[in-house]
């Protein structure tokens, strides 16, 4: 199951936004599912959002997959960056530079097309509330309470998230975490590494 974040893609924003608000209509989501055991998987800000989740250690989660994870502590963005980012939304010159300020390995025209309209979809409360905020919020403090196993994958060439920041700012603050780096990869591991990716979490789930 995919959940589109609110805001994101073809889900309407909501009115006042925080890391912990969005973390539970993500979980009240899974939750209506009954599912008997499930894991997460996050990308990006999703990670964050995973572990938020994650936090309650709700029935049935078994295993938590953060791809290039936005960390529990700020995360590092210089500052000219997020700028640019708030500024441009909507544009797409913008997001095409993006998408390849971020990226280390080529992608498909599909999937660049992809990213782009998703870029574009970006409702502009969200947009702002990521950049402004919710990158900025702490949850160092409630992810040690993370009880189930954790897989983080990272690119080696990840601009936007790199191994060094996981290396300090993620596997640290999370217990039963194993890490692996994917070699020439940058930021979005699930479509430039897409085949690493899946394997590494078919792995872990077995």
């Amino acid at each position: 199951m995919r959940l589109d974040v609110p805001g994101f893609g073809r889900s309407p924003p909501l009115s006042t936004y925080s890391v912990r608000e969005v973390a539970g209509m993500i979980s009240s989501a899974v939750a209506a599912l009954r599912l008997e055991r499930y894991m997460i998987v996050g990308h990006s800000m999703g990670g964050k959002l995973a572990m938020a989740c994650a936090v309650a250690q709700p029935p049935g989660l078994a295993g938590l997959v953060l791809v290039a994870p936005s960390p529990p502590s700020p995360e590092p963005m210089a500052e000219q960056e997020r700028s640019r980012l708030l500024a441009s939304h909507g544009d797409r010159t913008s997001a095409e530079q993006t998408l390849r300020s971020i990226t280390r390995r080529p992608l498909q025209p599909e999937d660049v097309a992809t990213c782009i309209a998703d870029n574009l979809l970006t409702s502009p409360e969200a947009w702002r509330w990521w950049l402004e905020s919710g990158s900025r919020e702490d949850i160092t403090d409630r992810v040690g309470r993370i009880a189930c196993p954790v897989l983080i994958l990272v690119g080696s060439q990840d601009p936007v998230i790199p191994p060094r920041v996981i290396a300090t700012d993620v596997a640290p603050k999370l217990d039963n975490a194993k890490c692996l780096e994917i070699s020439g990869s940058g930021h979005l591991l699930p479509l430039e590494a897409a085949q690493e990716v899946s394997r590494a979490i078919s792995d872990f789930v077995s």
